[in-house]
């Protein structure tokens, strides 16, 4: 039996545990999750819990993580929390037997994680990102935002390290912001107190202020081999609510062509998910997320059980699995759980 342990990550190791376990037939893996707080559901569902010391980082939290993997006889660990130390201490984990799932290296990581370096240094030829430009300051946001507008129909701002969108919002220059609170909305700002804002504060960390995409957005659920592609699951999200029930697997060539060349270029592994969004000028690449999405079980209801792939895959090898039939033209729920499906 392959001892498989996920450390503390976000909500979807839920999903990827009861996922792998719903089709480990012969139950060839053991599960163990260990998170910080005692009540996170992967605990609920993993073979063996385990609660992780609370505070440690950067290399504190490797050696924790080198002498949980030697106590637990680890053979594999999915990489979660702290995953750019943990890539520049890999050897270390080699050393003693256990195998790490990340998505790219430490510097790879760091890249994907900066928005602004990434767009920097992303050959235009790999993929195309919306027309953006990094401030600092309130003057440069000034120079950038009239550039912007000057070319597209609105703008918006987000902080070029962020996670879940957080921090994203379309700048309105009509409307106040006491009118967007009474209004309930959650990703708008007012032009005039973001810059009334700018002026309090002579300089901050970089902000991208970019060319907002209006269209239909895509979530691609990704499992790749050291940047070959194995499968790459599109779910497209209809910008506004267009009357399509859900979400839609698709099959959009331009989106696969992008993920093919991003994969390689970058050389992804593991599962990962990439999102696109339309916009005045065509297709644009928003951001490469190093871990599933929270939207990943919707995806495996396209028939491809993503995260059983990727462990057997690191295992056994990849080219050792059936070849991964997706169902495009459906349509998907939201689901909360796993269910039955095949490779």
């Amino acid at each position: 039996m392959i001892r498989v342990w996920y450390n503390k990550s976000f909500s979807f190791v839920y999903a990827v545990i009861n996922l792998i376990k719903q089709q480990d037939s012969t139950q060839e893996f053991y599960l163990l999750a260990s998170h910080s707080q005692a009540h996170a559901r992967a605990l609920l569902v993993a073979d063996e819990a385990h609660l992780e010391p609370a505070g440690l980082a950067g290399k504190a939290y490797v050696d924790w993580c080198l002498s949980f993997c030697q106590q637990q006889q680890v053979d594999v660990f999915i990489v979660g929390k702290e995953a750019q130390s943990i890539a520049a201490y890999q050897p270390r984990f080699q050393a003693i037997g256990t195998r790490l799932m990340l998505v790219a290296d430490a510097a790879t990581l760091a890249l994907m994680e900066n928005k602004a370096e990434f767009a920097k240094q992303l050959p235009a030829e790999i993929a195309l990102l919306p027309d953006t430009i990094t401030v600092t300051t309130a003057k440069e946001f000034q120079y950038a935002y009239q550039e912007l507008r000057s070319r597209h129909r609105r703008v918006a701002v987000k902080p070029a390290i962020s996670v879940f969108g957080l921090g994203f919002r379309v700048v309105d220059e009509r409307h106040s912001c006491l009118q967007h609170i009474l209004k309930g909305d959650e990703y708008i700002v007012s032009l005039d107190e973001l810059q009334l804002a700018m002026t309090k504060q002579p300089s901050y960390s970089n902000l991208l202020v970019m060319e907002f995409l209006d269209g239909d957005e895509w979530s691609v659920d990704c499992v790749a081999d050291q940047g070959q592609l194995w499968v790459a699951v599109q779910r497209r999200k209809a910008m506004p609510n267009k009357g399509v029930p859900s979400q839609y697997i698709d099959n959009n060539a331009e989106i696969a062509a992008m993920c093919q060349r991003l994969v390689q270029h970058l050389r992804l592994n593991g599962q990962f998910n990439i999102q696109f969004r339309a916009g005045q000028n065509g297709i644009r690449l928003l951001e490469i997320n190093a871990r599933p999405s929270g939207g990943m079980a919707m995806a495996c209801l396209a028939g491809v059980n993503l995260p059983y792939m990727a462990l057997k895959g690191l295992v056994c090898g990849y080219h050792s699995l059936p070849t991964p039939q997706v169902k495009t033209g459906i349509y998907v729920g939201e689901v909360s759980s796993a269910v039955e499906l095949t490779m």
